[in-house]
């Protein structure tokens, strides 16, 4: 059968709480899911949000065309190594990843995290989530769970807020770096 078409953003925790080297793995694991779909103008396009306090489009769905350029630009991604702002991540990703996105094409965003977002977070999660959901962008949360950490039901919380219905088809826990596929 003929993969659809989709547009597909990665929105990539880089705080500190990741550490850089659970960063390049998290680099090596998204660089694989390229690896899966058919990257071209036609196919399937990519964008990428880096984030940490800062947040950055590292790359808007029409940069790159080939799966070489894709997986060079994740290659060259900086460790940022500050706070978890998500929300403000999640609304980048919205506003300007998504901007040229194709119409009636799926658009899906993958929201890569391992902590909650910072209190200090001028951007709420829930009203990023919604200016998400009414712009019919289908959001997966992976969280990279420690289930020593006392804040883990936060985290919990926060990532199925992200997550689209169903949760359960929308939302991946891992309790360790080194069990990303």
């Amino acid at each position: 059968c003929k993969e659809r078409p989709m547009e597909l953003v990665f929105v990539i925790d880089s705080s500190e709480s990741v550490g850089p080297e659970n960063f390049e793995i998290i680099k090596d694991f998204v660089t694989a899911l390229v690896d899966r779909v058919t990257v071209g103008r036609n196919a399937t396009r990519i964008g990428l949000v880096l984030y940490s306090l800062e947040v950055h489009l590292e790359f808007n769905l029409a940069r790159y065309m080939t799966k070489q350029d894709v997986k060079k630009a994740i290659r060259n991604m900086p460790y940022m190594g500050e706070g978890t702002y998500t929300g403000t991540a999640i609304r980048k990703a919205t506003q300007e990843a998504f901007y040229s996105a194709r119409n009636g094409v799926r658009k899906v965003a993958i929201v890569i995290t391992d902590g909650q977002t910072d209190k200090r977070e001028p951007v709420k999660l829930d009203m990023a989530v919604r200016e998400a959901q009414v712009a019919n962008i289908e959001m997966y949360a992976l969280g990279i769970v420690n289930t020593s950490d006392p804040t883990q039901a936060e985290f919990l919380r926060e990532l199925n807020l992200i997550a689209s219905d169903p949760d359960s088809e929308h939302m991946f826990l891992i309790d360790d770096y080194n069990t990303l596929p």
